[in-house]
């Protein structure tokens, strides 16, 4: 089991005054098999990631029920589409201002490889993910930039109307389907799942709660710890590669409904953008615009 992954650190390392520079993470405790065992601990950054897909595979579920009730069966794809986007921008941005995105041992690591993947017909959502993200700066930062950690309860009444015009224009979403009240409710549904998930100790845990609450089905749930537990220990290329050969696995797994695959490939298409993303935020130190505003 993997404890304390979303675990906030007391210790915050980026402060408005010092700079974001990164500092040393617990190291790695290797068994005896040569594994990790469950004293690992992600940098911060690469738990932003892991938000990221979690919000992005619960509201992909979500989007894709609502979509298909208000439009049909053709609207399951593009709900999902929409909802992968929404929660999966959200939570990333809510993770980011709860955790500094530059402290630890690899948070320098640009990313070197291509993150998209032309294999993952849903490889779009993860580029429109980090858009969003770079319009939320000036939408929830003063000046341009993000304090982090954010001084306040995360502004949602500020990044949902942003949220639902990209979605519109860029997705081409139904406005029907952005105007149902059930998409905005499931969007909030699915950012406190992520931020409980932040919460808890062992993610094994906070997964087999959102099974039971039905945020995720037993399938996804399992797919999604084994995922975490072989991306843990790895640097941003490394991670980009990996999720890419669990994307290879999902489009082959036979015991997937279709939108089962459709929302874990929606999860790592955002993982592997959002690690190239937040790698070179964290790389970036003082300039990042969310990196605590120290310029």
């Amino acid at each position: 089991m993997l404890r304390t992954l979303f675990r906030p650190s007391l210790l915050l390392a980026c402060v408005l005054a010092s700079g974001c520079g990164p500092s040393a993470e617990a190291p790695q405790t290797p068994s005896p098999q040569g594994t990790h065992t469950q004293s690992i601990r992600w940098p911060r950054w690469i738990r932003i990631v892991a938000a990221d897909v979690v919000g992005a595979v619960s509201g992909a579920k979500q989007g894709a029920e609502i979509g298909e009730r208000i439009l049909g069966s053709e609207g399951a794809v593009i709900g999902g589409i929409v909802g992968g986007v929404i929660s999966g921008a959200q939570a990333s941005a809510e993770a980011a201002t709860r955790q500094t995105t530059t402290s630890g041992v690899i948070a320098g690591s640009r990313s070197s490889v291509d993150p998209s993947n032309a294999r993952n017909s849903f490889d779009h959502i993860g580029r429109h993910h980090n858009e969003v993200l770079d319009g939320q700066v000036g939408i929830i930062g003063p000046g341009g930039c993000i304090p982090n950690p954010f001084p306040f309860p995360f502004p949602r009444d500020r990044t949902k109307g942003p949220i639902w015009d990209f979605s519109l224009r860029t997705l081409n979403a139904p406005p029907e389907l952005m105007k149902a009240p059930e998409l905005e409710a499931a969007w909030n549904k699915s950012l406190d799942f992520v931020a409980s998930v932040e919460q808890t100790e062992e993610i094994e845990v906070a997964i087999a709660n959102g099974v039971k609450s039905g945020m995720l089905t037993p399938p996804v749930g399992e797919r999604l710890i084994s995922y975490f537990n072989a991306v843990a220990p790895l640097d941003t290329d490394k991670m980009i590669e990996t999720t890419k050969s669990f994307e290879a696995k999902t489009l082959e797994d036979k015991g997937l409904t279709e939108q089962e695959r459709q929302s874990l490939l929606s999860g790592f298409s955002v993982a592997r953008y959002s690690a190239a993303y937040w790698g070179e935020q964290a790389a970036r130190q003082q300039s990042s615009d969310w990196c605590g505003c120290s310029k």
